[in-house]
């Protein structure tokens, strides 16, 4: 009876934007992959390459590696007037750059009021308030200033916003020289029915837009096409989308269909769609 009523406050105060309330009520409160310990939501699916023992409570260690690669990677600068993290959830992002590089200001973006909400409590509470702040609005739209922004990350944000429309957004905010930094899920044609099956399963439960159905040769003619020069690329399946997996079914059975059934259905379609998993570093001409 609460989860029905959580849920129906947060569609509500979603404005009726479904995919903020799916991804809300997935690693909210009440989350499948909630830390018990911390009350921390996870918020991407993990770099587990150093990780021996898969386990139910390894998803936040592996979040924190994902954080570490894609921070790295931005080439922060305490001469960085403005940095942006598109899509940052929670904010335990924006957190681990805050305590690991010289950043004098962090600005979060997410769509969500209940994510937004949280993520300002959140810095707020570790006492970074001074330092950053997340603000409502969307990656295809977003509220800054032309050439404004000097470098910016994403973590899962790119393959449920419309293709191209998030990199023309960093385009036009990046500084010239600006870096962006990003981990993205590609979900792959499909080759056979059994594929296509699981890639639909993915985008309804998901909320991915039919168009973000696509391989690495044409992602990587869109970063092109964007007016992006990619710096470096490659494909981190096997440390990422692979273990990922495994971690998703090592979840007991009562707790994946007892949270959210919808849920359950998106992760059968993780199962057995073709994906790819891509670590980017871009840089605006």
């Amino acid at each position: 009876m609460f989860n029905s009523l959580s849920k129906a406050i947060h569609f509500l105060r979603s404005n009726g934007n479904t995919t903020a309330l799916v991804y809300d009520d997935m690693l909210g409160e009440k989350g499948l992959a909630q830390d018990l310990k911390t009350h921390i939501p996870s918020v991407n699916m993990g770099f587990w390459k150093d990780i021996d023992i898969i386990s139910p409570d390894k998803i936040h260690t592996a979040n924190q590696a994902m954080f570490r690669l894609v921070s790295e990677a931005a080439r922060f600068s305490e001469h960085d007037e403005k940095v942006l993290d598109v899509g940052c959830g929670f904010a335990t992002n924006m957190k681990y750059c805050l305590d690991n590089h010289k950043i004098s200001k962090m600005i979060g973006l997410n769509i969500s009021p209940f994510q937004t909400d949280w993520g300002n409590k959140f810095l707020f509470n570790e006492g970074l308030a001074h330092r950053a702040e997340v603000v409502l609005g969307s990656a295809t739209d977003m509220p800054f200033e032309n050439k404004s922004i000097c470098r910016m990350i994403s973590i899962e944000a790119a393959f449920i916003l419309i293709p191209g429309s998030f990199l023309k957004e960093a385009i036009r905010v990046l500084k010239p020289g600006g870096i962006l930094s990003m981990a993205d899920l590609i979900i792959c044609k499909p080759r056979n029915w059994w594929q296509r099956f699981f890639v639909k399963s993915i985008m309804k439960t998901l909320y991915v837009p039919s168009q973000n159905v696509y391989d690495y040769e044409e992602y990587v003619a869109m970063m092109h096409r964007c007016g992006l020069e990619i710096l470096h690329i490659e494909s981190m399946s096997k440390e990422v989308t692979s273990p990922f997996k495994k971690w998703f079914w090592k979840r007991p059975i009562s707790v994946i269909m007892g949270y959210n059934f919808l849920w359950s259905v998106a992760g059968l379609g993780f199962m057995f769609a073709k994906l790819d998993y891509l670590r980017v570093v871009a840089c605006k001409r």
